[in-house]
């Protein structure tokens, strides 16, 4: 897939290739051009992802109704065995099945979570980005007839719990002030930090269109420093002496955007948390504390976590880590605590795991059919701490 401009909900979405399963096991491409006149739902999904379930059999029931004047096509970036027994186990016929060999379905229709549903209007126009339970019949229905629909757009890492670093009117003001004359679209060659106070009518969201331009809206500051730090919410931790003041409000929540040239040999990442620093009291540091944390661990030293499948061939499929990852990205899992790895097994082992419902109390069922058993335990951790900076006042003379 060539380079192109990442699609934008209200313009119409770059062409691109999808290869889906026919109903003779084989191939085929389609291309986006070949669907216009029809509307077009990507379903992002794996079928590990227990919410991902349901959701391709909602979209069955829509198909259905439509025929075709919808095309729905579910996209994964797993190992195609994977995909096959899962459809053999289902009753889906209507839907169909894309691979995203490369990921480059993923990176184009950038997202964090699983389910990510894009949907794209009859004349190839991005209608949204958001998540299946908010498309149902009667959206698509208007989209097929043309009408005007509201769409609840997806919230990637909202959290009502998360809290932000409040500062004063005037800080406001300035950071206000000091990015109001910067366009809207930076040119590929332009360096570009620009933060401003929460904007109206607008959800919590943030999304990396690509490795150097990232777009933060609404966003709280120890959210921000979760995601220019890449951790999971158990393993960040806030210290400050007052939390209510960092509630999360629309007067403690915040729009960065950060672009910069392809030249720079600079990360969005370095240039954003260096530009947090010089405007607000809120710091990041990375220390032990001592907590609770979910450990997985070997359930019997006679079991051996399988790497491969009933012919012997090794399976690309998921590891430890990423088993680690899923658990730590489904907080309600674990009990909101941070995962680790104490099997004795690296961490880019193979496990043959199908997917995890909704409920924590399928977790142990799920780890013992792999030879693992999940302990809560206290140990020093190693955490994100967000604090406030001591100011150093000198006495007069």
């Amino acid at each position: 897939m060539s380079q192109v401009d990442p699609p934008t909900i209200g313009k119409v979405c770059p062409d691109f290739g999808v290869s889906v399963i026919t109903p003779s096991g084989n191939e085929k491409v389609i291309n986006l051009h070949e669907l216009r006149g029809k509307v077009v739902i990507l379903e992002f999904w794996a079928t590990y992802c227990a919410p991902c379930i349901p959701s391709l059999s909602h979209f069955e029931r829509i198909k259905k109704q439509y025929g075709n004047a919808v095309e729905i096509i579910a996209i994964s970036d797993e190992n195609r065995d994977k995909v096959d027994a899962f459809i053999a186990k289902r009753n889906i016929h209507n839907v169909l099945f894309g691979m995203d060999w490369g990921r480059k379905l993923n990176e184009l229709f950038f997202h964090h979570f699983i389910p990510h549903t894009v949907v794209i209007d009859k004349n190839g126009i991005v209608k949204a980005f958001t998540a299946p339970d908010e498309i149902d019949a009667e959206i698509v229905g208007k989209l097929i007839r043309n009408q005007k629909v509201e769409i609840v757009m997806k919230q990637e890492f909202q959290n009502t719990n998360s809290i932000a670093s409040a500062t004063s009117n005037t800080n406001l003001n300035k950071v206000s002030t000091v990015f109001s004359n910067i366009k809207n679209t930076p040119d590929a060659n332009e360096l570009r930090i620009s933060l401003s106070p929460y904007a109206e009518g607008k959800s919590t969201e943030f999304i990396k269109e690509s490795e150097k331009h990232w777009v933060f809206t609404n966003c709280t500051l120890p959210l921000m420093y979760q995601i220019l730090y890449d951790q999971k919410e158990s393993r960040v931790k806030l210290e400050v002496p007052d939390e209510n003041k960092y509630a999360s409000d629309p007067n403690n929540q915040y729009c960065l955007t950060v672009h910069i040239p392809e030249s720079m040999d600079k990360s969005v990442p370095e240039l954003a948390l260096n530009q947090l620093a010089q405007l607000f009291p809120l710091k990041a540091k990375f220390e032990s504390r001592n907590q609770m944390v979910f450990v997985l661990e070997k359930a019997d030293s006679s079991v051996v976590v399988s790497t491969s499948d009933s012919t012997g061939i090794i399976q690309k499929g998921l590891t430890i880590k990423d088993l680690v990852s899923y658990l730590e990205s489904n907080p309600h899992l674990v009990n909101n605590l941070a995962v680790l790895n104490q099997t004795g097994l690296p961490d880019t082992t193979l496990i043959d795991l199908d997917w995890f419902q909704n409920y924590n109390d399928v977790v142990p069922n799920k780890l013992k059919t792999l030879g693992l058993k999940g302990t809560e335990r206290t140990v020093d951790l190693n955490c994100l701490i967000l604090y406030e900076e001591k100011k150093i006042t000198k006495d007069a003379p």
